[in-house]
C-alpha cells in the first residue's frame, strides 16, 4: 500500500507558521481528488472556511489546539490522560521515529503530525496497520467527538470557570472539523476500520480536560501533583509534590 499521502496530510496539523500552509492543502486536495474523492470534498470544504490571513490561520490553529483547545492532537493524551500508558506509548513512538530518522519538529512523539510522517517510512505493514486501527484512528475519531455541540458548551463552561474569560477566535472554530473528517475518511478507506467494541470508546478530551482542571484547582490548597512527558516520554512530576518524595 502506497502511503505518501499521509506525509501530505502531516503537514496540515502542523501549526501554520507561514503562507506555504495554503498551498500544502490544495497539494493534498489533488493527491486525494481521484482514490478518496470524499476525504478530498472535505478538504475543498476545509480550504474554503480557512482565513486567508496568516495571524487569523494561526489564531484558529491555537485555539483549536493547543489554547483553550476543542482538542488535543496528541494521540496519547486523547487516549489515555496523562496517565503512565501515554508515558509507555510515547517511548514506543520515539523509538519509532528514531528508527526510521523522522524528525519530532519540537512536537512530542506521539503528536499526530509527526505520527502521520512516521506511517510510510516504518517497513513493517502488519505494525502500521496496528498502530493506525488501534490507536491512531481511535484518537482522530474522539477528535471528531469533540466538535458536537455539547461538548463545546461543556468545554467552554470548564475554560470559563478556570480562566475567567474565554478566547472568541474571529473564525469559527468548526473549521478544522473537516480536516479531521478527511483524514478519518481516508484511514477508513486504507484499513478498513473497525466500528464497534472500541477499546477507547469512554476516552475523550473533555474527560481528561475536566480532570486535569480539577487536578490545577487542587494545587491551589494542597501538594498535589500530576505527571507530565517531555519528548521521548520520560515523566516528571512537579516540584513539591508530597507524593515523589
Amino acid at each position: 500500500m502506497k502511503m505518501e499521502h499521509y506525509t501530505s496530510l502531516s503537514k496540515l496539523f502542523e501549526y501554520p507558521h507561514n503562507k506555504d500552509y495554503y498551498a500544502h492543502v490544495m497539494d493534498s486536495i489533488a493527491l486525494l481528488a481521484d482514490a478518496y474523492p470524499d476525504a478530498s470534498a472535505e478538504l475543498e470544504a476545509f480550504s474554503k472556511l480557512l482565513p486567508k490571513d496568516l495571524y487569523q490561520l494561526q489564531e484558529i490553529y491555537t485555539k483549536s489546539f493547543e489554547v483553550q483547545a476543542v482538542t488535543s492532537l496528541e494521540i496519547g493524551y486523547l487516549l489515555y490522560g496523562d496517565d503512565y500508558t501515554r508515558g509507555e506509548v510515547m517511548v514506543h513512538l520515539n523509538g519509532e521515529h528514531t528508527a526510521v530518522g523522522n524528525e519530532l519538529r519540537n512536537e512530542l512523539s506521539d503528536h499526530l503530525s509527526n505520527v502521520l510522517r512516521l506511517l510510510p517510512k516504518m517497513q513493517d505493514t502488519s505494525v502500521v496497520e496496528d498502530l493506525v486501527i488501534l490507536m491512531v484512528a481511535p484518537a482522530v475519531e474522539i477528535m471528531m467527538k469533540e466538535y458536537s455541540p455539547d461538548n463545546m458548551e461543556a468545554k467552554d463552561k470548564l475554560y470559563k470557570k478556570q480562566y475567567k474569560t474565554l478566547i472568541i477566535p474571529s473564525v469559527p472554530v468548526g473549521v478544522f472539523l473537516h480536516l479531521i473528517k478527511a483524514l478519518y475518511m481516508v484511514f477508513d478507506s486504507d484499513f478498513e476500520l473497525i466500528k464497534e467494541n472500541k477499546p477507547f470508546g469512554d476516552a475523550s478530551f473533555l474527560g481528561f480536560l475536566s480532570a486535569e482542571l480539577e487536578v490545577e484547582e487542587g494545587k491551589k490548597s494542597s501538594n498535589s501533583c500530576k505527571p507530565t512527558f517531555d519528548a521521548s516520554g520520560i515523566m516528571s512530576h512537579t516540584s513539591g509534590c508530597s507524593g515523589c518524595s
